[in-house]
């Protein structure tokens, strides 16, 4: 009986220590165009991130995320970093996931068509990617 009884503590306390492993996922993208007048535009977009890498310290969940916004021309070209930051987070539970929102301006350069918007995401903490794409149409009502 002994012997059961150290063997159950042994796997309880091996099987309870294991760590989940989480995918980093960037769901439902939303992406619209504006426009400011002066054949200038304001881009608008968010994503939501889940399965991000939460490090606890001092009583509190650390999260670090950038992120960065590429653009894909109707002519198929693409015009790379039209915007970037980082979401830090410092908070006393687990988040379930994160919204990142992205705000920039086009010139008069960027002609009426679809457009691609290209949300390159890395999480700092565990080193994982992912990207989510939206398309939306820049002129056009």
């Amino acid at each position: 009986m002994k012997k059961y009884f150290i063997l159950l503590s042994f796997l309880f306390i091996f099987g309870c220590g294991k760590k989940e492993e989480t995918k980093l996922q960037a769901v439902n993208p939303e992406a619209a165009a504006f426009d400011m007048g002066d054949g200038a535009s304001e881009v608008n977009a968010s994503v939501i991130v889940k399965g991000f890498q939460q490090n606890e310290a001092g009583g509190f969940f650390n999260s670090e995320l950038s992120y960065s916004v590429d653009l894909q021309r109707p002519d198929g070209t693409s015009a790379k970093n039209k915007f970037s930051d980082v979401m830090t987070n410092k908070v006393k539970e687990k988040l379930p996931d994160q919204q990142l929102n992205i705000q920039f301006e086009l010139d008069s350069t960027f002609v009426e068509g679809k457009y691609k918007l290209v949300i390159n995401i890395k999480d700092k903490n565990s080193a994982q990617t992912v990207t989510a794409e939206k398309e939306f149409d820049l002129g056009e009502e």
